[in-house]
């Protein structure tokens, strides 16, 4: 169910004829008011209930003496000929798409090309992970290797480990080289070259994780006007192994750790056993003591929680049990397969359709307590805003086109070096769909079959003919699935449409009400120093 239908201002059958005719167009009442979004340009206009039933008798091909025979009485002769002019200059522009998008993303093998070549040489290579072992010492049921029985005890190389971060200094440095001055200071601020360590249990593999740090701090930095003291380094790690020596060198470091821990012991130990099936909390929470006392700044500063969590796990008690340890960040997320993972499903369809105005109430309340100064400790409070900030408002012109990527930049973004030797494209695909060798660097061909094979699954037909094809969070990553790429259920993308539609009433409330602070909020979004996604050289440089 749409706020469409739960708001009662528009009538059944024009949604129906919505719906039928022109899915990328979706309505979104709000007061008096409806805004019309289109997907295909990205653009959204606000129209009156009249207004909204001539645009219908407009889409429809009904001439102008009909309509203003039709409408006399609600509207003036100068007015509607205003209206339908501005129907005319939205359609010239590229608005009004009947049916779905021909193709949301390029198959084409010469357009992909393009698009790859774009990608090589704009985008910054933010995030480099070395996964140093194959080898875990837990069998967490819930991990993919355990339910697949394909755990291993295969170990990164030192020779392969060199090679991928010299790909990787080669990446960042001549991004780096060609930005301007004070681009290349923020960048150091922001995005610091990184190594980051991924396991099975990456300390398993210290002893390559040591010389793999000084190997990466050796490398000719400071050539490119990049101080030693610049570098990070960021790991995983189950918790299992910890002692004086991996202390000091975290601490030295000042590594950003992130450690699993999913509850209290009678909840962590529910999925986070041995390979004997014991479990694994008190050995995990012993070490995570070690860290807070051997040094409580670093643990405070650099250490951060995460848990994970199934049908079976009290998340309330989970939550509450991680978050009083006093960890940087403390965080649970479910446990995926394939696909996208919507919990609590059921409970979710409640808050987007029977409570949908009340929660809307409830945010518009909250808004109207805020002030500016409050941006920073409540822009957690405005995620669902930020999906609007690039949004086109009235203002339709050179609008022509869909041509949206819904994957980030597979392989230049962000990447990993397998234990194997193999480049992936993030830590989440367990081995599948290589795209190169830390030997030989990526492989074209295999980056543009990967591209091919996820466009035409995301050109299907219910994508298609989405409306809520701009803002679908869905990654690449999470699409694959056996080393193939899938789409959520329906049930999923009937949530995401539900989030959206929440979202966009919000936004709406905001654009009326309070625009000053939707702008002051849209500006915190875009400061780079606080939130950051895809460095893109084209954007960053100016």
């Amino acid at each position: 169910m749409s706020c469409t239908e739960q708001d009662g201002l528009l009538k059944a059958e024009t949604a129906a004829f919505f719906a039928a005719e022109y899915p990328l167009l979706q309505l979104f009442p709000y007061d008096n008011d409806i805004l019309v979004y289109d997907a295909k340009a990205h653009f959204a206009f606000i129209l009156s209930a009249a207004e909204l039933v001539i645009l219908v008798d407009y889409l429809i091909g009904k001439p102008d003496d009909d309509i203003f025979q039709a409408h006399s009485r609600d509207a003036n002769e100068q007015a509607l000929l205003s209206l339908l002019t501005k129907f005319r200059d939205l359609q010239q522009a590229g608005l009004f798409l009947k049916g779905s998008a021909a193709q949301i993303a390029p198959v084409d093998r010469t357009a992909i090309q393009e698009l790859l070549r774009y990608y090589d040489e704009n985008i910054l290579l933010r995030k480099f992970c070395l996964q140093v072992t194959e080898d875990c010492n837990f069998r967490c049921t819930y991990c993919r290797r355990t339910i697949t029985g394909s755990h291993s005890k295969y170990n990164l190389s030192e020779e392969h480990a060199y090679q991928g971060i010299q790909y990787y200094f080669h990446k960042y440095t001549a991004f780096y080289d060609k930005l301007p001055a004070a681009k290349k200071e923020l960048l150091l601020q922001i995005v610091p070259p990184t190594l980051s360590y991924y396991g099975g249990e990456p300390f398993l593999q210290f002893d390559l994780i040591e010389k793999t740090a000084a190997y990466f701090k050796s490398l000719p930095w400071q050539q490119h006007d990049i101080p030693v003291t610049a570098l990070q380094f960021v790991s995983n790690t189950n918790l299992s192994i910890m002692n004086d020596r991996i202390l000091r060198f975290l601490t030295d470091n000042k590594v950003t750790l992130f450690a699993s821990l999913d509850g209290p012991e009678e909840e962590h130990d529910k999925c986070r056993v041995f390979a004997d099936g014991k479990g694994t909390f008190k050995t995990a929470y012993t070490n995570l003591i070690k860290i807070k006392e051997f040094d409580p700044v670093y643990f405070q500063e650099k250490v951060s929680l995460f848990g994970v969590y199934t049908a079976d796990h009290d998340f309330a008690k989970c939550d509450d049990f991680i978050n009083q340890q006093g960890a940087l960040l403390c965080n649970h997320f479910p446990a995926e397969y394939g696909g996208i993972f919507v919990t609590n499903l059921p409970e979710k369809r409640e808050f987007y359709q029977t409570a949908f105005n009340t929660n809307l109430a409830t945010y518009k309340a909250m808004v109207t307590k805020l002030k500016d100064q409050d941006l920073d400790a409540v822009s957690d409070a405005f995620a669902n805003i930020f999906l609007f900030a690039k949004l086109k408002v009235d203002h339709p012109a050179g609008i022509n086109s869909l041509n949206l990527l819904l994957s980030c930049p597979m392989g230049f973004d962000n990447l990993m070096l397998a234990a194997n030797g193999d480049y992936l494209i993030c830590h989440k695909v367990g081995g599948q769909m290589p795209i190169g060798h830390c030997a030989t660097g990526l492989d074209s061909e295999k980056l543009i079959t990967l591209y091919q094979q996820y466009n035409e699954v995301i050109n299907n037909s219910d994508c298609t003919r989405c409306w809520n094809v701009q803002f679908c969070d869905v990654c690449a990553a999470s699409r694959m699935d056996q080393g193939h790429f899938i789409n959520p259920s329906v049930a999923e993308c009937d949530v995401l449409r539900m989030q959206t539609a929440y979202a966009f009433a919000c936004f709406i409330h905001l654009s009326l009400q309070y625009p000053a602070l939707l702008e002051n909020i849209f500006s915190f979004r875009n400061d780079p120093q606080k939130f950051l996604g895809v460095v893109d050289l084209n954007e960053f440089s100016q």
